[in-house]
């Protein structure tokens, strides 16, 4: 009896109730809103990382907006010639737009306001500088949209940089469409060319306008990187600039062009299609 008592407990001990396998894990759906609002701060270019200074050496004494990558962080440099320092960009509103799941942009909003230039030294670079907040997933272009200072007339502030405003006509004078015309190459980078940030442009150019815009674009048109230089009305003006912009993620394709101001239009003058990495 003692030992079919024991048998007894040893088999109800062996014997384990069987447990139902986990449920397989779903898939985590994540939504991303098509167009989001992005915090910001202006910052003092002191302060920011020697990448942004680096830029900003290379572009100081110009019109030039641009976007540079530092580590984790995004910023936005704004820069002002000598016969504009009297303005500043000033950053109203950032949204961050995604218009496809591998594709983000920055939609910058920005204005240029009147500022006291007895503030700066007369010789020394203007710039703004413009931390941008924590975004939903990493962008691959930055587009700048300017407004006008309120009180300006139209065609009196383009979108690379506040301009003197025109002197009116004597008296009397007949009123006179002026004449635009524009020439210009681009010597480097030659066409389909790999580059990478800064890219070197060389080239020579000459407008009736006295300036022209070096612009460095995806192959959407988005502006990625921009800057105004002058040159002469007649004659040709030879020069050499850097463009900076954020690298993509994977080599793209897109153009270094420059363009001119053409009855409240943009000419292109010349243009070469290049891969950006």
């Amino acid at each position: 009896m003692i030992t079919v008592s024991l048998l007894l407990v040893w088999g109800m001990a062996g014997c384990t109730v069987a447990r139902k396998p986990a449920p397989p894990a779903q898939p985590r759906t994540v939504v991303i809103p098509e167009t989001t609002r992005v915090s910001f701060e202006q910052t003092d270019l002191a302060k920011a990382p020697d990448e942004i200074k680096d830029v900003a050496k290379a572009l100081e004494n110009t019109d030039a907006s641009t976007w540079v990558r530092a580590g984790n962080d995004l910023y936005l440099l704004f820069s002002m010639s000598p016969r504009n320092r009297e303005y500043r960009a000033e950053v109203t509103e950032i949204r961050q737009r995604n218009p496809r799941a591998n594709f983000s942009w920055l939609d910058v909003q920005a204005r240029y306001t009147r500022h006291d230039p007895g503030q700066t030294a007369s010789n020394a670079p203007v710039f703004t500088v413009v931390r941008v907040g924590r975004l939903d997933r990493p962008v691959s272009g930055v587009a700048f949209q300017y407004t006008r200072e309120k009180g300006r007339g139209p065609g009196q502030m383009p979108a690379a940089g506040p301009q003197p405003a025109a002197k009116p006509a004597p008296a009397g004078s007949p009123e006179t469409t002026p004449r635009v015309e524009g020439e210009a190459s681009i010597d480097e980078p030659a066409p389909g060319r790999e580059i990478t940030s800064p890219v070197k442009v060389v080239g020579r150019a000459r407008h009736s306008a006295g300036e022209v815009r070096i612009r460095l674009v995806d192959e959407g048109g988005m502006i990625l990187s921009e800057k105004t230089i002058a040159v002469g009305r007649e004659s040709f003006t030879d020069f050499e600039t850097y463009l900076s912009y954020g690298p993509p993620s994977s080599p793209r394709k897109g153009f270094v062009e420059i363009v001119a101001p053409a009855r409240g239009k943009e000419q292109s003058l010349a243009r070469v299609p290049v891969t950006l990495k």
